[in-house]
């Protein structure tokens, strides 16, 4: 699972990874976007959401990422991109995880705000992401800081966090990914 900063290169270096140990990839960011496209009362509701910056409620987010757990058959390799972005989501994912049973480790992909800020202004940019503006952007660092830290706390607290300088290269991060995973 890879958690961090947005921009930190959680979907980067989850697809790395994926690719490294053939793995399935899941990104909540996507399902939601994939539901805020469709022509629902839920998808405009969610697009009205990422559009103002707002995290998912936790409730919703869990439901998402708890569909996949369920469907990934034991054995199978399952990468989390953007899943566990609230205290009760880390809690309920690592229950699920202990339930199952299905080990897992969480990346945090420590990155400075400064780096991330200057990463989304310029992909918004380069793909025209309506949910990357300035002020959704700062809306979505208020909402990390005020949530986020819980959560790195709840995985370290059972153990289950590992670290890494996300502010490097993109081939040096994926080496310290692999390194800190015991892959390399």
């Amino acid at each position: 699972m890879m958690i961090g900063r947005p921009g930190s290169g959680k979907g980067t270096q989850a697809k790395l990874l994926a690719q490294k140990i053939g793995a399935n990839i899941f990104s909540s960011g996507e399902e939601f976007r994939a539901l805020a496209a469709g022509a629902t009362y839920l998808g405009r509701r969610i697009k009205d959401a990422m559009e103002g910056g707002e995290l998912m409620p936790h409730w919703l987010a869990s439901y998402i990422y708890e569909k996949e757990i369920f469907a990934t058959e034991p054995g199978q390799k399952l990468v989390f991109e953007g899943a566990c972005r609230t205290e009760p989501e880390a809690v309920l994912f690592h229950e699920i995880s202990l339930w199952l049973p299905r080990p897992y480790v969480a990346v945090y992909l420590n990155v400075p705000e400064e780096e991330v800020w200057q990463r989304l202004l310029k992909r918004a940019t380069l793909e025209s992401r309506k949910d990357d503006t300035e002020e959704a952007i700062r809306k979505r660092f208020d909402e990390y800081t005020k949530k986020n830290e819980a959560v790195i706390g709840a995985f370290r607290e059972r153990g289950t966090l590992v670290e890494v300088n996300g502010a490097q290269p993109i081939e040096a991060v994926h080496q310290d990914v692999l390194k800190a995973l015991t892959l390399s």
